[in-house]
């Protein structure tokens, strides 16, 4: 007599137990990397907009570049269950070009600070604008990565983004 064993893939479950305990500990970065994150695009619209001097927002992007420096040293040091590793590692991704953004936005403020330089270069203009997009497609992607990740269904096969999206019908 032979028996069929069928076992389950180990990345097609997840205990409910973890799922529960990882989105517990990732809800509450994603409220403060939104706010952080609009805040530094409002203040990178200032700057293109010469509403503001970029001597005025430093210590604003210095604190926001803190910040969302150890959201994302927590965020990679947070252990997913298996079938979620390749959503957090994108989600990291993100919130690392959401960082690069802001750091990209200070490099221009220095370049302010030059001898020869103007606030009305080009140059800082391009960092400043360049930081904002960053910031901006950053920001959406992770947006769509956390619907996903708090909406998980145990059931589904598919391991990305682009095919989560497709199976919620959006």
């Amino acid at each position: 007599m032979s028996v069929a064993i069928f076992r389950r893939r180990a990345s097609d479950h997840v205990d409910g137990g973890q799922l529960t305990a990882y989105r517990g500990v990732l809800e509450p970065h994603l409220d403060r990397i939104e706010a952080v994150c609009d805040m530094v695009g409002e203040i990178a619209e200032d700057l293109r907009r010469k509403s503001k001097d970029p001597d005025q927002v430093a210590e604003s992007l210095a604190a926001a570049e803190a910040e969302l420096d150890s959201i994302a040293v927590q965020v990679a040091e947070q252990e997913a269950p298996e079938p979620l590793r390749a959503l957090h590692a994108e989600f990291d991704a993100n919130l690392e070009r959401a960082l690069r953004g802001v750091i990209t936005i200070e490099r221009g403020c220095g370049l302010t600070r030059l001898q020869h330089a103007t606030i009305y270069d080009d140059e800082p203009q391009a960092y400043w604008k360049r930081g904002h997009l960053n910031i901006i497609h950053a920001q959406m992607r992770m947006r769509e990565i956390a619907d996903i990740l708090f909406c998980w269904m145990r059931a589904s096969t598919a391991a990305s983004v682009a095919a989560r999206i497709q199976q919620m019908g959006a």
